[in-house]
C-alpha cells in the first residue's frame, strides 16, 4: 500500500490552544464526526516540524474523508459481523485490555521494594514445620500451633540451632542448624523473604506460611550488600569419602600450583594446563558472574574477600576439591534505572505474582462494592462430597439454589451461577473436596470480578475506547480493501489485461543490450577466458558449459558467467561498458576479480509483454480500482466538510 500520510512534530501540535468541543467537522452520509473525535487522530498520526496549513489540512482530510467512506462502507455489508472479524477483534481487544486489568500502583510498589532488598543481604536460619498448601483447616492449625510451641520455647532461650536440629522438617537442619547462609531477594519464595527482611537482627519471626509449611526465621546477620563478582579458579578434586592421603594429595597439588604463581606464572595458562575443573580450564578457569546464594559457602566467603582486582585467594577446601580464586571483575549493586525493567520481569515471573492478582481483585471489590452471602454459599458446599476432587461431582441436589451469592456494583451473581461454573470447571484433583470447593469458589469471585471489570474498560478509559476503535476500523478497512482492490486485482485476470491493453504506453522497455557477463578470478585467468570468448565468436554451437569446462579445469571459481538481456543500469558492469556490440575492455572487479562484458546485440525501445511486467500492472491496477471504487462510494455517502472547522486547527 502507498504511505499517505503526511507527519507534524507532537510537541507543535499539542500547543494548539483549541477548546474542547463536539461541533461537526464531517459528514459522511448520516455519520458525524466532531472536531473532538478528528483531533484525536490528527494528533496522534502528525509528528513533522512543519507548520499546519490550510493546504496540509485539505491534503489530511482527503485521505481521512476516504478511510471514513472505506470503514463506513465494510458496516454497511456487515463485515464487523463475519465471525472471523469478530475473534481476530476478540484477540486484539484481550491484548490492549491487559494493560488495564493490572494494579499498576501495586506493580510500582513491590518493584521498589525489591530494589530495596537487593541493597541488603541476609543471613539467616530457619525451622520447617511442614504442612500441605491446601492441607485441611485441622491439619493447618495443628502445625501453625506447633510452630508457636516452638518458637515460644526459643524465646525462653532454647538454641535456636538445637531447636532447628530436634523440631524442623528441613533435613539438611540435623547437619546445619537451619543455617541457609546469605542470601538476597527473589532467592527465597516471597512470604518467606519478607519475613526474613522484616525481622530484627537477632530476632526470630513469628510464623510464616509459604507452600511448603510454617516456617520461624532467625536473622543472623545484616550486611550491604555485596553485589557480584567474576572469577576464575584452579581446582583439584577429592571425590565425597576421599581418604586423608588423597586430601593431602590434593593440597600438595593446590600448593604448588601457588608456588607457581608466586614465580610469576600466568593463572589461566596454569588453569588450562593443570585445574580439574574441566569444564573452566578451557576458558582459563573463568566463572560466569555471580551474586550471593550462587556458590557453596566456602567458595562465595573467598570470592567475595577479595578487594583488588588481579588478587589471589589463599587455598581453602569445598566438598569438592581444593580451589584458588583469581578475582577478575567486580560490579556493585546497579542503579535502579538499569535494573527497572529486570525487577519488573522477576515480579512476574516470581511468587509475588499471585500477591498482584488479589491485589487487582481487591481493589476491584473496594471499587464495586463487593458483597457476598456466606450462608448462601454454605448451602452450595453442604451438597458437595468426595465426587468433587475426582471431577465428578453431581449438582442435582443444589439445582433448586437460586438465592443471590454476591454482588458487584448492583449486579447480582446467583448461587445458580457458580454450580454451573463448578460443573464447567471441575476435574481430578488431590485435595481434599472442601479446599477444592474453596479453590473453585476463589476462582469464580476472581474470574468474574476480571470479566466485569473488562466489560467496563470502555467506559472507564476514553484511550482504551479509542484505541480499541482504531483497531476495529483498521482491520474492517483492511478486509474490505483486500476483497475490493488487492485480491480483486490479482484474481481479475480478464480486467487486468483490459487495464494493462488500454495502458500499453506506460509499459515499455527502454533500450536493453543481451550480454554475458564473465567473472574471472584473476588477470590469468582473464586472459584464459578472453581466449574462449573469441572462440565462441567463431563458434557460436558452442555454451557456457564449454567455456567453464576450458576454463574451471583445476578449480570451480576460476570463472563465472551469467547473461541474460540489460537495461542500462541494472547492473554496474553493464553501465560501465560503450553499449556496442562486440567484447568489453577488462573491468577490475571487487577482490581483485576481472570482469569481461560480452555484448552480444543492441535492443531498441519496445513493447513489454504483461508477463514482464505482471507486478507493477497489478499494483498500478490496484490503484485504478481503488480510485473507482471511491468515487462511487462518494455518491453513495454524501460527504461534506465543514471547513470553517477544520481551518480552526491553524491557530
Amino acid at each position: 500500500m502507498k504511505k499517505y500520510l503526511l507527519v507534524l512534530i507532537v510537541a507543535l501540535i499539542s500547543n494548539l490552544s483549541i477548546a474542547q468541543s463536539d461541533e461537526v467537522i464531517l459528514a459522511v452520509g448520516e455519520d458525524k464526526v466532531t472536531l473532538d473525535e478528528f483531533k484525536a487522530i490528527f494528533l496522534k498520526n502528525n509528528h513533522n516540524d512543519s507548520l499546519i496549513t490550510k493546504q496540509y489540512l485539505n491534503d489530511y482530510m482527503k485521505l481521512f474523508v476516504n478511510f471514513r467512506l472505506k470503514v463506513k462502507e465494510a458496516k454497511e455489508l456487515k463485515y464487523d459481523t463475519i465471525s472471523e472479524f469478530v475473534n481476530e477483534l476478540a484477540m486484539y481487544r484481550n491484548q490492549l485490555a491487559k494493560p488495564y486489568l493490572n494494579d499498576n500502583q501495586f506493580d510500582e510498589k513491590l518493584i521498589n521494594e525489591a530494589y530495596e532488598r537487593m541493597q541488603t543481604d541476609i543471613k539467616a536460619s530457619h525451622i520447617l514445620i511442614s504442612v500441605a498448601e491446601k492441607a485441611l483447616p485441622a491439619d493447618t492449625l495443628k502445625a501453625y500451633n506447633k510452630a508457636i510451641s516452638i518458637r515460644n520455647k526459643i524465646l525462653k532461650g532454647m538454641d535456636f540451632a538445637k531447636a532447628a536440629k530436634q523440631y524442623s522438617d528441613d533435613k539438611s537442619a540435623a547437619n546445619n542448624g537451619g543455617d541457609l547462609g546469605y542470601f538476597s531477594v527473589f532467592m527465597m519464595v516471597y512470604p518467606f523473604e519478607s519475613a526474613a527482611y522484616n525481622t530484627n537482627l537477632g530476632e526470630t519471626s513469628e510464623p510464616v506460611r509459604t507452600k511448603y509449611g510454617y516456617h520461624l526465621v532467625k536473622v543472623n546477620a545484616k550486611r550491604k550488600a555485596i553485589g557480584e563478582v567474576k572469577v576464575a579458579h584452579i581446582m583439584f578434586k577429592t571425590a565425597k569419602g576421599a581418604t586423608n592421603n588423597e586430601i593431602i594429595t590434593s593440597k600438595s597439588k593446590i600448593d604448588e600450583i601457588v608456588l607457581k604463581l608466586k614465580n610469576g606464572e600466568d593463572f589461566a595458562q596454569l588453569a588450562e594446563k593443570f585445574s580439574e575443573d574441566k569444564a573452566t580450564a578451557v576458558k582459563g578457569g573463568n566463572l560466569p558472574w555471580f551474586g550471593v546464594g550462587k556458590m557453596v559457602k566456602e567458595f562465595e566467603n573467598s570470592a567475595f574477600s577479595l578487594q583488588e582486582i588481579g588478587s589471589v585467594s589463599p587455598p581453602f577446601k569445598t566438598d569438592f576439591g581444593w580451589h584458588i580464586i583469581k578475582l577478575l571483575e567486580k560490579k556493585p549493586i546497579p542503579e535502579f534505572k538499569d535494573v527497572q525493567d529486570k525487577l519488573k520481569k522477576k515480579v512476574n515471573q516470581d511468587s509475588r505474582n499471585s500477591l498482584r492478582d488479589k491485589a487487582l481483585i481487591s481493589k476491584i471489590k473496594n471499587e464495586y462494592k463487593f458483597k457476598q452471602y456466606n450462608s448462601r454459599l454454605n448451602e452450595i458446599a453442604k451438597y458437595t462430597d468426595e465426587n468433587l476432587s475426582d471431577g465428578k461431582w453431581n449438582s442435582e441436589k443444589a439445582n433448586s439454589l437460586k438465592r443471590n451469592l454476591f454482588v458487584l456494583d448492583g449486579k447480582y451473581y446467583t448461587q445458580a451461577d457458580f454450580v454451573s461454573f463448578i460443573l464447567e470447571n471441575q476435574m481430578k484433583v488431590n485435595d481434599n473436596y472442601q479446599s477444592y470447593f474453596n479453590d473453585l469458589y476463589q476462582a469464580f469471585v476472581s474470574e468474574t470480578c476480571l470479566s466485569f471489570e473488562n466489560s467496563r474498560l470502555e467506559k472507564k478509559y476514553p484511550e482504551f475506547k479509542s484505541l480499541l476503535q482504531e483497531y476495529t476500523d483498521g482491520i474492517l478497512l483492511f478486509d474490505l480493501m483486500d476483497d475490493m482492490v488487492w485480491t480483486k486485482a490479482i484474481k481479475d485476470t480478464v480486467g487486468l489485461q483490459e487495464y494493462f491493453d488500454a495502458n500499453k504506453e506506460d509499459y515499455m522497455w527502454s533500450q536493453r543490450v543481451e550480454a554475458k557477463i564473465y567473472t574471472c578470478i584473476d588477470q590469468e585467468i582473464a586472459k584464459k577466458t578472453l581466449r574462449q570468448i573469441k572462440k565462441r565468436h567463431r563458434m557460436p554451437y558452442l555454451t557456457d558449459e564449454d567455456v567453464l569446462k576450458k576454463v574451471n579445469y583445476n578449480s570451480p571459481l576460476n570463472l563465472q558467467i551469467n547473461g541474460k538481456k540489460y537495461t542500462k543500469y541494472e547492473n554496474e558492469y553493464i553501465s560501465k561498458t560503450d553499449w556496442k556490440v562486440g567484447i568489453s575492455n577488462n573491468i577490475q572487479g571487487k577482490d581483485g576479480s576481472v570482469i569481461i562484458v560480452d555484448i552480444l546485440e543492441i535492443i531498441p525501445p519496445q513493447q513489454k509483454q504483461l508477463s514482464e511486467t505482471k507486478g507493477k500492472v497489478i499494483s498500478d491496477y490496484q490503484d485504478f480500482l481503488e480510485k473507482q471504487w471511491i468515487k462511487k462510494l462518494r455518491i453513495k455517502y454524501p460527504v461534506v466538510i465543514n471547513t470553517k472547522v477544520l481551518y480552526s486547527l491553524t491557530q
